[in-house]
């Protein structure tokens, strides 16, 4: 498996063009990488979201691991991403999900159309990572809520009609 480490790799590039580009041009692309692993991070997260809401299984998840890994390999490779099988499978994977056909066509048209491996390395990252660091880049918003019986709440309106 030749998963890509995105932040390895753009740190990498750009140490390699330090002093052969424009601070103003490097600055520029160090934000495409910014805009790129934001948006492979969102789309994973939404992903394996919508797959867990619908009721997928572990079972699911891993083959759509081993799917994503394979195709990262064939893309490395130049060839397609997924065989006619795979389409098949992860037609499957998606249905039993309760996700759309359209959900379905647009990521297999985004991963054969792009050959995005980048993309397919943070799904499949996002599969094995650990459920404590899993979609940490989205804050918890802690919310405390009171509950108020029914005998409080007609004290507190007639407190109210009497001021």
């Amino acid at each position: 498996m030749a998963l890509v480490d995105f932040s390895k790799f753009s740190k990498k590039v750009l140490a390699a063009v330090k002093g052969k580009l424009t601070t103003k041009e490097t600055g520029i692309l160090s934000r495409l990488f910014t805009r790129v692993k934001k948006r492979n991070t969102v789309l994973a997260a939404g992903l394996l979201s919508a797959l867990k809401a619908g009721g997928s299984t572990k079972r699911d998840t891993d083959r759509l691991s081993k799917i994503l890994e394979r195709a990262n390999d064939r893309i490395l490779d130049g060839q397609k991403p997924f065989t006619a099988a795979e389409k098949k499978e992860l037609a499957v994977i998606f249905e039993r999900a309760n996700l759309p056909k359209k959900a379905e066509a647009k990521f297999t048209h985004n991963v054969e159309s792009d050959s995005d491996d980048l993309l397919i390395s943070k799904i499949t990252e996002s599969i094995h990572m650990d459920k404590e660091k899993k979609f940490e880049f989205i804050p918890e918003k802690k919310m405390k809520t009171k509950t108020i019986s029914l005998p409080e709440k007609k004290r507190e309106r007639q407190k109210g009609r009497r001021a």
